[in-house]
């Protein structure tokens, strides 16, 4: 059995005129994640560079926030913009390494109905859309766990390799019985409050932040504004954009001396 991680963070719940049902269930809402990425530095960085990328990252300059919402039928996440964010402090500049990117307006909607995916995508100013099945992934939650409270909401470990090949941890609570999560990724007997993605060296976390509940009848809109093209190709668009960035950027390096 894999050890079981606990973790703790400051979460937020709002409660309105809301859906819950008679056992404290929610089933439609809005949450928002931290966003938190590690990486490893790139070959060839500079004591310099590695010194501004480290105090980046301590900034939080790296970090974004995303807003998921959902309802029994479905659920859509993105990334809002880093204007809306609050000001000073971790995960809420206006400036800083990350600021001169370029906002990714990207959506990830899952639909329960017909488990299909269809995600809005960019690369430059250029809108694509995705549809496929929903793949779940082949969650492993042991057994006999006590409830961990780090999330104000009840909830357990569970632990997956993602159809990409990436190594999952996530708590979900059962307080909100849908398997919603960040970015797409859910499947669970309940709603993800925290999630770690892992691969090659690289993570990104994301973890509850604040959960307030919606009217019953919130209606969530598939994207469709977008060239429509398979998920293979769009990688392959991605990676040469990714490779041309790479160039560029050792180009400046080198023009530094």
């Amino acid at each position: 059995m894999r050890p079981i991680i606990f973790i703790t963070t400051l979460f937020t719940l709002n409660f309105l005129t809301v859906p819950v049902d008679l056992n404290g269930q929610i089933h439609s809402g809005t949450i928002d994640y931290l966003e938190t990425r590690q990486f490893p530095m790139w070959e060839g960085a500079s004591l310099e560079m590695k010194k501004r990328i480290e105090e980046a990252r301590e900034r939080g300059d790296f970090d974004r926030t995303g807003r998921l919402t959902f309802n029994q039928n479905a659920f859509a996440y993105s990334q809002m913009p880093r204007e809306e964010r609050d000001r000073g402090g971790r995960g809420g500049r206006g400036g800083g390494w990350a600021s001169s990117q370029s906002e990714s307006p990207e959506v990830f909607y899952t639909s329960f109905e017909d488990s299909l995916v269809t995600d809005l995508r960019q690369i430059m100013d250029r809108s694509f859309i995705l549809e496929d099945k929903w793949v779940v992934p082949e969650w492993e939650i042991p057994t006999n766990q006590k409830a961990n409270m780090a999330y104000t909401l009840p909830s357990e470990v569970a632990f997956a390799v993602s159809p990409e090949g990436d190594t999952l941890t996530a708590y979900f609570t059962r307080s909100i019985p849908l398997g919603i999560g960040p970015r797409g990724y859910g499947g669970l007997p309940g709603a993800i409050v925290y999630l770690k993605v892992e691969k090659d060296g690289r993570s990104t976390e994301y973890t509850m932040q604040t959960m307030q509940p919606n009217p019953a009848d919130l209606q969530l809109t598939k994207p469709e504004d977008g060239e429509v093209i398979d998920r293979e190709e769009f990688e392959k668009m991605s990676e040469k954009r990714r490779e041309a960035r790479e160039r560029q950027r050792r180009g400046r390096q080198r023009s530094r001396g």
